[in-house]
């Protein structure tokens, strides 16, 4: 490789995490079926608890969110499109099939999971779908990264059957023969509630690592205060070997990649970030649409020829230095 072309590599990639921060995440929050009155209303007030709770403390804007609901208490009026088979399919059909490949998509399941020995399902209004099902729907979306945590029983069997590179996937128990009703969406709002507490490194940021080590934290404390065994073990994995740990590390193995993932909705992030005081200004937005496409050529290269790729990335550092200039 020519000197050039390792300076352009290597500016690439000192590049790469601020070109991550143009993806928009993208948010999918699932309210299933209770089975009872007290379940029905717990899963709704939850779902829309954590609706609220990413709009007023993490930057995210109504049109960011999708809400599916498999019961309305009878006292609230449906404002909620009903969560069932076809309406989830249609989710990933049409909401998400619009994602363009920068964007996160993050998934939040709360509610009741059942296994058969073969498969596990999330329990939604009318026909389930299986954790085999929602793989498959997850392989017909373009995405940057995906965030998928069931908080739901007996929900460990999502890990095998949605593990992938670039996915996070976290579930409230370790198989799906952990079948009581979890504390895991409880404790989960709580952490998020009280982000302060949460973030472990105090780099004033949320990762996903983070989220899942505070939501387990509680998780045992609460039993622990109970004096109850703990019937639930959430696991996390993002190495796309699926297998889960219930030990995440910030620093290598199952927790790396959740650690880069963080809950606050980019854009909000990246424009109250300290580098950007105020309103952004054209030439910030013309740097950031640079940086997306510098992220995407880098995701093609593998399917062009090298003359080609340095070819564009250069192109594309010199339409960077020019912004710079203009700057002086």
């Amino acid at each position: 490789m020519s000197f050039i072309r390792y300076f352009i590599a290597l500016l690439t990639f000192l590049l790469f995490t601020a070109a991550s921060l143009v993806a928009q995440n993208k948010v999918l929050i699932i309210a299933g079926a209770g089975g009872t009155p007290e379940f029905e209303n717990m899963f709704y007030q939850q779902a829309v608890g954590l609706h609220d709770l990413l709009i007023e403390s993490f930057g995210y804007e109504s049109k960011d969110i999708v809400v599916l609901v498999a019961d309305t208490p009878d006292s609230i009026e449906q404002i909620y499109a009903k969560a069932t088979a076809k309406n989830i399919r249609n989710y990933f059909v049409n909401d998400a099939s619009g994602m363009s490949s920068q964007s996160n998509l993050f998934c939040f399941f709360i509610g009741h999971d059942s296994y058969d020995n073969e498969w596990g399902k999330f329990n939604i209004s009318g026909k389930d779908l299986r954790d085999f099902d929602y793989s498959q729907l997850l392989n017909s979306v373009p995405f940057n990264k995906l965030l998928f945590i069931n908080m739901a029983s007996a929900s460990g069997t999502f890990i095998d059957k949605l593990s992938k590179e670039n996915r996070v996937i976290i579930t409230a128990t370790r198989d799906g023969f952990e079948k009581n009703a979890t504390q895991f969406a409880s404790q989960f709002l709580e952490t998020l509630s009280n982000k302060e507490n949460s973030d472990l490194n105090k780099d004033g940021r949320l990762s996903v690592t983070e989220i899942f080590i505070a939501t387990r934290d509680r998780i045992v404390k609460y039993y622990d205060s109970k004096k109850q065994l703990r019937p639930e073990h959430p696991l996390l994995d993002d190495n796309g070997d699926g297998f889960g740990t219930e030990m995440p590390d910030l620093h290598e193995g199952d927790g790396m990649l959740a650690n880069e993932l963080y809950i606050a909705q980019t854009a909000s992030a990246k424009l109250t970030s300290e580098s950007l005081q105020g309103k952004p200004t054209a030439t910030d937005i013309r740097r950031e649409n640079i940086l997306a496409l510098i992220k995407a050529l880098k995701m093609k290269k593998s399917s062009m020829s090298e003359d080609e790729y340095y070819e564009q990335l250069e192109n594309l550092m010199l339409r960077l230095a020019e912004l710079g200039e203009l700057q002086k």
